[in-house]
């Protein structure tokens, strides 16, 4: 069947490459548009997660790689030219198309970068990867640096009458501190700080790279900024200030069109048919219990996208039982989640590496649960920029009693047993139980460092001092043998070809694999306890999205 729909896919493209002549030569540089959180892959949203987006969610890697690809094979085009604006991606992302940029501009191919907005740090870090970095005149250029917020609320839930009792393995474990505390604890601050410089020194050194200057010199201009387009042309940082009309007089009168409107004038490679492929499981979000989930809007500390132990586990079983499917690469895009749904995924992954290769591919954030559920594979490739580790578990116990006083509320309770009351929010938690709770988190961190001591090959006494929370870009966590690699897709994707023993060129040698409906069991009915459910048990969820743009 597989290679029954490669054949129809490769004829499709001989038709579309007769008819790209037939239409004439394309523009001589094609626009592509740059916004949004640029996912790896395209996002599937549901009709309200749609209509709620007040914006359009904006390219994925994968189409931005696949139109790089199709501009270099037609050969005809000097290059694109990217609208970079309303950029929200994280800086694992940013790096992942900066590498493919490069790539491109190798080839033979031309990048022209075109601010039509005020750009922020990120933005700029990816436009000035180009050849050329133009600005619309009334653009300011705000590379004001980088900066890590994070609110804590412990004073304002207390005023509502509401507490947190955090248990965690360690200060560096700081995912809840924002609920049990009123500011950064040290070792907090000192692992904020680390990872804070070293992002600031990738900008820094991209920048300079880029425009042939002095680092000390885009230091300088960082705090100067931010700065008018034609500062910043006169400093160095653009190489032109026009309008968008304009901007194809600035390239020698070139034809420029847009992606949509020429695409159907390039040649695309053929590609050939396949009797195995590399099969692709993505785990994106926060990882919890039962399906995976797109929810309607983000909900702190759950997110907007869950990644469903039972979702993720019915995917690696169909790649388990597919023939066509040589090796899997498992995409991780999650700070973590719940424990024991993350180690039901391990135990998948663990399982099916005994039949099939696995490498995986880490996004912007592969850390916690998100580390855990990829250590039993074959390799892990991670991008320089992503923040992995945080090897650690946390356990959070809310406490309402004052709320329910102050709100008139008189709960009584009959039990038996100590602890029967263990996660009663009306209730303060005893020493008993609290212990009983510190025993639970310290059992799930014991297996966690087990799992990494296994499926990574790291001493247990040299373990000590890479986990207890810490989080690791990844370019440290290769250093440290927490990952196998620096890299990006292509490379991961490399890494998996060679271990399952198929090529990897061209299109077609990806098969996505989503669990069909009848794969899952059916979701649990919500009962009374749905709300404080997720907070029940350890969690392995790394603290904030550290080093955002200022």
């Amino acid at each position: 069947m597989s290679v029954a729909t490669d054949s129809l896919k490769s004829a499709r493209r001989l038709l579309g490459n007769a008819r790209a002549r037939l239409l004439g030569r394309p523009p001589d540089y094609l626009w592509l548009e740059v916004a949004g959180g640029l996912p790896e892959f395209p996002p599937r949203l549901g009709p309200l997660r749609r209509r709620l987006s007040p914006l359009s969610p904006g390219p994925s890697l994968e189409e931005l790689r696949e139109a790089l690809d199709a501009v270099l094979y037609d050969g005809r085009p000097s290059g694109v030219v990217l609208r970079v604006r309303r950029l929200d991606a994280g800086w694992a992302a940013l790096e992942e198309l900066r590498g493919e940029l490069a790539r491109f501009r190798e080839a033979g191919g031309r990048v022209v970068s075109y601010l039509r907005e005020d750009a922020d740090s990120r933005a700029y870090y990816l436009a000035c990867a180009a050849d050329e970095v133009f600005a619309a005149p009334l653009a300011a250029l705000g590379i004001t640096g980088l900066r890590t917020r994070v609110v804590f609320a412990r004073e304002a839930l207390e005023r509502a009458g509401l507490r947190a009792e955090v248990l965690a393995v360690s200060p560096y474990k700081s995912a809840y501190d924002a609920l049990a505390r009123a500011g950064f604890s040290r070792e907090a601050r000192e692992q904020a700080l680390r990872l804070l410089d070293g992002r600031f020194s990738e900008l820094v050194g991209a920048v300079s790279r880029a425009r042939g200057m002095p680092e000390e010199a885009v230091r300088g201009l960082i705090d100067r900024a931010p700065l008018a387009a034609r500062e910043a042309l006169e400093a160095g940082l653009l190489d032109g200030v026009c309008y968008e009309d304009e901007l194809p007089g600035r390239l020698g009168g070139a034809k420029v069109a847009g992606w949509r409107e020429a695409r159907r004038s390039l040649r695309v490679p053929p590609g050939r048919p396949r009797r195995r492929k590399v099969g692709l499981v993505s785990v994106s979000g926060v990882i919890v219990r039962g399906r995976s989930r797109s929810l309607p809007a983000p909900i702190p500390f759950l997110g907007g996208e869950q990644a469903g132990a039972e979702s993720v586990a019915a995917a690696l079983r169909v790649a388990e039982r597919d023939r066509r499917v040589a090796a899997v690469l498992l995409h991780v895009e999650s700070r973590g989640g719940d424990a024991l749904a993350s180690d039901l995924i391990w135990r998948e992954v663990a399982r099916l590496r005994r039949s099939k290769p696995v490498v995986v591919l880490m996004g912007n954030f592969a850390a916690s649960g998100g580390y855990y559920v990829g250590v039993a594979a074959d390799r892990i490739v991670a991008r320089r920029n992503t923040l992995t580790g945080s090897i650690g578990v946390v356990l959070v116990r809310p406490v309402a009693k004052e709320l329910y006083g102050r709100l008139g509320l008189r709960p009584e309770a009959l039990q038996r047993g100590k602890n029967a009351a263990i996660l009663d929010p009306a209730t303060d938690p005893g020493p008993g139980e609290l212990e009983a709770l510190r025993r639970q988190m310290e059992h799930a961190y014991r297996e966690f460092r087990q799992r990494v001591v296994e499926g990574r090959g790291i001493p247990q006494e040299r373990l000590e001092g890479l986990a207890g929370g810490r989080v690791w870009t990844g370019e440290e966590a290769r250093r440290e043998g927490l990952v196998d690699a620096t890299g990006g897709f292509r490379e991961a994707l490399r890494l998996a070809g060679e271990l399952g023993g198929v090529g990897v060129d061209g299109p077609g040698a990806v098969l996505p694999i989503s669990p069909r409906r009848q794969d899952l069991p059916a979701p649990p009915a919500p009962g009374r306890e749905g709300v404080a459910r997720p907070l029940a048990g350890p969690w392995a969820i790394m603290p904030y999205d550290v080093c955002d743009t200022g």
